[in-house]
């Protein structure tokens, strides 16, 4: 009897020991993916950066005014950071995909709305799409 007292005051402690273990990589794991102020700045400024690159491309290759440029460059930053957001998560690949492929054609739905049929047509075409 006391041996087995003794097993399960064993078995009891382990089992706390595991869960404060488990709760401490938790944490950890929080503190890790969750971004800074600085970093998300610099992360935005990041994207930024990379749509204004791309707003270029396409002002040149769509004939695009400043202000049709301004608004696809917003766009792209937009569905840019959602990207990367679905990318980071801990999600399947399978649900990563699926959520990827609605920004894509959220994306486009907006794009839809700013640029000229023709635009949207030759930008298709850009995109392989």
């Amino acid at each position: 009897m006391r041996v087995f007292t003794i097993l399960i005051l064993f078995f009891i402690s382990a089992s706390s020991i595991a869960q404060t273990q488990i709760e401490d990589q938790t944490q950890d794991q929080q503190e890790v993916t969750e971004p800074t102020k600085e970093e998300l700045k610099a992360e935005k400024k990041r994207f930024a950066d990379l749509a204004e690159q791309r707003t270029i491309l396409l002002q040149q290759e769509l004939n695009l005014s400043n202000y049709t440029s301004d608004r696809i460059k917003r766009v792209i930053i937009k569905y840019s950071m959602q990207a990367s957001k679905v990318i980071q998560s801990n999600a399947s690949e399978k649900e990563k995909t699926k959520d990827l492929s609605n920004i894509v054609y959220f994306q486009n739905e907006e794009f839809k709305k700013v640029l000229t049929v023709h635009q949207f047509y030759k930008y298709l075409k850009l995109t392989n799409i």
